[in-house]
């Protein structure tokens, strides 16, 4: 934990060092839980800008079906839906390609901790936009003094929360 980072106040997780000095995470292990719990024809998986690339390119990847990105603002070439939103230090823009994929499509989105729900809730809203399918929203972790769980109960089918550490 790294507190006061990226501005006083709040409380920095920084994922990827559990995982690599421990190894919970593999693609198997990963791959094996999202098929326990999705049961619906999946069309593509979109990851959230920037951890939830890695893990949605694994999960697309054991799915077979593509992955898509969902970016921060002027990353994107082309045409894109883009949604603003607040986070706990500030708020920021994300967007997605309208070409990505054909309305209607299936998707999973996918990030790696969902805290205040912020950046999930807005990555929703633009796959709404694009007339998109959300099946579930899947993160490794949540952090839930948050609550941010509760803000996507309202707005997907499935939420997947693979929790692989306790964020207390």
């Amino acid at each position: 934990m790294y507190p006061d980072f990226p501005k006083a106040g709040i409380n920095f997780l920084l994922i990827f060092s559990p995982f690599l000095k421990i190894r919970l995470l593999s693609m198997t292990k990963l791959g094996n839980a999202s098929r326990r719990t999705v049961r619906y024809t999946i069309d593509a998986i979109i990851g959230l800008e920037s951890r939830g690339f890695i893990f949605g390119i694994l999960l697309s990847t054991l799915f077979k079906v593509p992955f898509v990105p969902i970016r921060k603002a002027g990353k994107l070439p082309g045409e894109c839906i883009k949604g603003s939103y607040n986070l706990e230090y500030g708020s920021a823009t994300l967007e997605i390609q309208k070409s990505a994929l054909k309305a209607g499509s299936h998707v999973v989105l996918i990030d790696d901790v969902l805290a205040i729900g912020g950046t999930m809730s807005a990555a929703v809203k633009l796959c709404k936009a694009a007339s998109l399918n959300i099946l579930g929203a899947g993160m490794l972790l949540e952090v839930a003094d948050c609550n941010g769980g509760e803000r996507l109960d309202e707005l997907v089918l499935l939420k997947v929360v693979f929790t692989l550490l306790s964020a207390k």
